[in-house]
């Protein structure tokens, strides 16, 4: 079906759990039609061919601001890498290239710091192209596709336990239990070369498709996910189960994406005993015996060896302008954590808000710049995008960079 409108309702929140003082979670939606980040809290009506969109959950391992740092890259990553290449493509080979993309950021960085507790990641990402959802997973963190009152795991969990489960070893409702559940065999950052897992589903009116970290996934039962996204909005949905994963422990952080599907340019609900699992069709899967070597490596492919379109290793210091914020008008020097073309990542002391403005100037290297190419500082507004809390009372912020003049005059 190639004719009429979908309209998407999505809501991602990420919550730093009960017990840890830090969120190593990321997630990330972009309209990948028009380049720009979506809301936390979204509405998307797009006809079928223009229909194009990233939802990417990540959750990282490695401790201090580490797994912070590798999630936070790895779903940076996914979207540059998606929109530095062809539509033309597909959204297969796309999304296989942009998560060994993501990879290769991660293992890059960890190369060069040897001596250091390499950064790594799991990531779940959803590429929704026309009406076709196309599932990417590295890890453990899970993609789910609810349809009526039935729900189907669009993803395999990359763990051993997870590997006795595709197998019939264990049971799959249980293996969030099993005493070695917590082994994951691959992770973004961990070796050079990645096996990419993908499945696909077309949608139907009324789908739901919800990405999470295991925060959630392991304190929710399946029939919970069902009952609360059927019955009410993806917003009250998503914060009803975030609580109910905190009230039962919250050990872990809680990160969640969950988007409704409608329109008339989706096929109608079927009938009610049509088989999920026949739905879904799994492209590539993986195999903690494959060889190395035999791997596919469509980053290189499609992006070629030395794309890079992120600064890390560097530190760049950075001056920090708050204006009508939370905290009031403020000055705070910090450092970069990353840097891309259109966004920074760096930790702040003072409080602020998603879609507070803020003017910062560093010493941007020159081949990101869009102007003021010779000067010393590149001075630039910028938008709040992401809050998560770390140790010391300080955040880390991610920002969009919007413009060279007050955007509010």
């Amino acid at each position: 079906m190639n004719s009429g409108y979908i309209i998407t309702s999505i809501c991602a929140i990420s919550d730093p759990g009960i017990v840890r003082t830090n969120n190593e979670d990321s997630f990330l939606l972009t309209d990948l039609k028009k380049g720009k980040s979506l809301a936390d809290s979204s509405r998307v009506e797009k006809s079928v061919l223009d229909n194009s969109l990233l939802l990417v959950v990540s959750d990282g391992v490695g401790g201090s601001q580490l797994g912070e740092l590798a999630s936070e890259l790895s779903v940076l990553s996914i979207k540059d890498a998606l929109m530095s290449m062809n539509i033309n493509i597909s959204a297969y080979d796309r999304l296989t290239a942009a998560v060994e993309q993501a990879n290769h950021t991660v293992w890059s960085e960890n190369v060069k710091n040897p001596k250091q507790e390499w950064m790594k990641a799991t990531l779940t990402a959803a590429v929704i192209e026309q009406n076709k959802a196309y599932i990417a997973t590295v890890g453990d963190s899970r993609a789910y596709i609810i349809r009526g009152h039935r729900i189907k795991q669009l993803t395999t969990d990359q763990t051993l336990a997870g590997v006795l489960a595709s197998k019939g070893v264990v049971d799959s409702s249980e293996s969030h239990k099993h005493v070695r559940n917590n082994v994951i065999l691959q992770a973004i950052g961990n070796a050079e070369s990645i096996q990419v897992a993908i499945s696909t589903i077309n949608l139907e009116q009324n789908d739901y498709l919800l990405l999470c970290s295991d925060g959630l996934s392991n304190k929710l039962l399946a029939q919970e996910l069902i009952m609360y996204a059927i019955n009410y909005s993806p917003e009250v949905a998503a914060n009803h189960m975030v609580t109910l994963a905190k009230q039962r422990g919250g050990e872990d952080n809680i990160t969640i994406i969950l988007a409704r599907f409608e329109g008339d340019g989706l096929a109608s609900k079927r009938e009610k005993n049509m088989n999920l699992t026949t739905e879904v069709k799994h492209i590539s899967t993986f195999d903690p015996y494959a060889d190395d070597e035999q791997l596919p490596k469509k980053r290189i492919e499609l992006l070629g060896k030395t794309n890079v379109s992120r600064e890390i290793a560097t530190r760049y210091p950075i001056e920090i302008h708050g204006i009508n914020t939370i905290s009031g008008n403020f000055l705070e020097n910090s450092e970069t954590l990353q840097l891309g073309k259109m966004d920074a990542s760096f930790l702040l002391g003072h409080q602020v808000d998603i879609d507070d403005l803020l003017h910062i100037s560093f010493p941007m290297p020159r081949e990101f710049r869009l102007y003021d190419l010779d000067e010393p500082l590149y001075k630039i507004y910028v938008q709040v995008r992401k809050i998560s809390p770390q140790a010391e009372g300080k955040s880390l912020i991610r920002v969009a960079f919007i413009s060279k003049n007050n955007p509010e005059g």
